[in-house]
């Protein structure tokens, strides 16, 4: 009797750890498909998409990098409050003396060395993700309107000393 008890007892031991070792593999299937599939969903909004998805994506080049205003920070810019704070890429506060960039379009601040390094892999506002220049949607020609030549020969001649 013991041995059929034996039998009985080694038969059931591996149907049991037969049994956890399907069910491992399947949570670890369902685990897979799972982070996949988050993974691969897209978190682009419906103007990104509108746009072509280009919003933020693909750094500017060292001539559009120039054309941005640079200005050295003064203590009279921190005690007016609309200037001071801290730079939004390294945290730290600024200065004076600071060499800063203001974004044009949205009028956030930065260290120059530190959203130059994110523009180059970015052509958004580390703050507010709006785009920093105009760029043509792809496929199209680069078409200037109507005084925009005019008025960029002014803007260049006018902040001829404010670049970086």
């Amino acid at each position: 009797m013991t041995n059929a008890t034996e039998i009985l007892s080694v038969v059931l031991l591996i149907a049991g750890v037969s049994l956890m070792l399907v069910v491992h593999i399947l949570v670890i299937i369902w685990a897979l498909r799972r982070g996949l599939g988050s993974r691969g969903t897209s978190h682009t909004t419906d103007e990104e998409r509108a746009a072509g998805g280009r919003c933020g994506v693909g750094g500017l080049s060292a001539g559009e990098l120039g054309t941005l205003p640079c200005h050295d920070f003064k203590q009279a810019e921190a005690a007016g409050g609309a200037g001071g704070g801290d730079c939004a890429v390294c945290l730290e506060a600024f200065e004076p003396g600071d060499r800063c960039r203001r974004l044009p379009r949205c009028e956030h601040s930065f260290h120059a060395e530190c959203v130059d390094s994110w523009l180059r892999k970015s052509g958004a506002c580390p703050v507010c993700r709006a785009e920093v220049v105009d760029r043509p949607p792809e496929g199209e020609p680069k078409a200037a309107a109507p005084g925009a030549l005019e008025m960029a020969e002014r803007t260049s001649l006018a902040a001829l000393g404010d670049r970086c």
